[in-house]
């Protein structure tokens, strides 16, 4: 009985130090995706354009916005319906209709002005348009590079848990072997 709790005990320390080395290999993982995420949010903008069927406006009917920005045409149960056609074909939310959810990048490149229209409506004025800048020419080619300080101690760190945890699994094994041994030996000495 006693040796049964101490190869139960060695079973649950070879697993929480194999458990250990992983949880810290993903949450580098975790961090890693995190950091990308900010910087993808940094990167660009999504500006929306709504509708105003009051006096059929886009809202805002004039917006600025940079290289690698989105403009999102949304609007949703509208009474009339509606799109938004860039005049040169740049982007085209599709059919007119009462629910429309587009979303248009503008590339690098693309930066200019455009103007975009509701088909239907144009002859009231149903007219927008999108000034696009050029992306700063530090942005143009940035490359996104790990934190030099990061990359160095994480793996080094990860190599020696990983050692240890060989190390403690190794010992766990060879004591658990051992008690099974003597756990063998004592019950064919009691027969």
């Amino acid at each position: 009985m006693n040796n049964q709790c101490i190869q139960i005990c060695l079973v649950t320390i070879l697993l929480v130090c194999l458990s250990g080395s992983n949880a810290e290999q993903v949450e580098g993982i975790s961090t890693q995706q995190v950091d990308s995420s900010f910087q993808d949010v940094n990167e660009s903008e999504v500006f929306v354009v709504t509708v105003d069927s009051t006096n059929l406006r886009f809202t805002p009917d004039s917006i600025t916005v940079t290289e690698k920005d989105s403009v999102r045409f949304f609007w949703s149960d509208e009474i009339l319906p509606h799109n938004a056609v860039e005049r040169n074909g740049l982007f085209d939310s599709g059919e007119t209709a009462r629910n429309v959810d587009y979303t248009y990048t503008f590339e690098v490149g693309e930066n200019g002005t455009y103007e975009y229209i509701c088909e239907p409506h144009e002859a009231v004025g149903m007219i927008g348009t999108i000034v696009v800048e050029p992306l700063p020419e530090n942005q143009e080619e940035a490359e996104v590079l790990p934190d030099d300080k990061d990359e160095m101690i994480e793996p080094q760190s990860s190599a020696i848990n990983s050692v240890i945890s060989l190390g403690l699994v190794s010992i766990a094994i060879g004591l658990s072997g051992f008690l099974t041994l003597a756990s063998i030996r004592s019950s064919s000495a009691l027969e």
